[in-house]
């Protein structure tokens, strides 16, 4: 089977993405595609596969699956590079995007791509678990962010036991952050079903929210990661704002055999 696809990145989250707004459903089995079409040894390559499909609220709905298979309710990054694609097949700067966590809008200006990713809720403070504390937020999808000190690749060593850890049931995002001043912060992640990843909105978003919260952080951030920086910034109302450059690596045609 033929698939024609799109590679794009988000300071260094990268996807492949499968243009469909010529219809609503497909029938492919999305997560042995993502699981195959993911393999940086003999797929494309990539941290998720999304798809654009049709949808009659919105000018397109988005679907997530990690490179593991499994499905995503939201990805900051992958909305991002959703809005930059629709602005190159449709010349729209403002967008609405469906998503498994509701509506979302978008706003382009050239590579600089900007998302309201809504109202950030705290689930949990100061949990402790696998000798780290940290808060729970759910940003559409959820979040363990653990302040520290140093940052010391602690997302290697303890973030996969803290992603399938028994008190998260359906996984976790972990993110482990290092505040500079309160106008920038150092963070790493380790992404459910991806595992270590170059960058994270929906995690940017949950440090940000998180740090505000004990008083360390303003209401507009700056947010270092391994792959690149985003700016966060809250609204009065309390949603929050993730922007950055996207960028379109190449396209392509992936032979599948299933």
């Amino acid at each position: 089977m033929l698939i024609p696809f799109g590679k794009v990145q988000a300071q260094g989250n990268d996807f492949v993405m499968l243009q469909l707004l010529h219809t609503w459903n497909t029938s492919l089995p999305l997560d042995a595609l993502a699981r195959d079409i993911c393999d940086r040894r003999t797929g494309v390559g990539a941290d998720g596969l999304v798809l654009l499909l049709a949808d009659d609220e919105a000018d397109s709905r988005m679907l997530i699956y990690n490179s593991d298979g499994s499905h995503a309710l939201m990805c900051g990054s992958a909305l991002r590079c959703c809005a930059s694609l629709l602005n190159r097949l449709t010349g729209k700067t403002e967008l609405l995007i469906a998503t498994d966590s509701g509506l979302k809008s978008a706003t382009v200006q050239e590579r600089q791509i900007s998302v309201n990713l809504g109202k950030p809720v705290l689930k949990e403070k100061d949990l402790s678990l696998e000798g780290v504390t940290g808060s729970v937020v759910e940003v559409g999808n959820l979040h363990f962010v653990s302040i520290q000190n140093r940052l010391e690749d602690q997302e290697l060593e303890i973030g996969p036991r803290l992603e399938s850890h028994s008190h998260f049931q359906e996984g976790v995002n972990v993110e482990f952050v290092r505040v500079i001043s309160c106008l920038e912060i150092e963070m790493k992640v380790w992404e459910r079903g991806a595992e270590a990843t170059q960058a994270c909105g929906t995690g940017a978003v949950a440090s940000v929210f998180t740090g505000i919260g004990k008083g360390l952080l303003d209401n507009e951030v700056w947010v270092k990661m391994p792959g690149g920086e985003v700016c966060i910034t809250r609204l009065e109302n309390g949603e929050f704002l993730l922007a950055g450059t996207v960028e379109h690596t190449f396209s392509g045609v992936y032979q599948w055999r299933i």
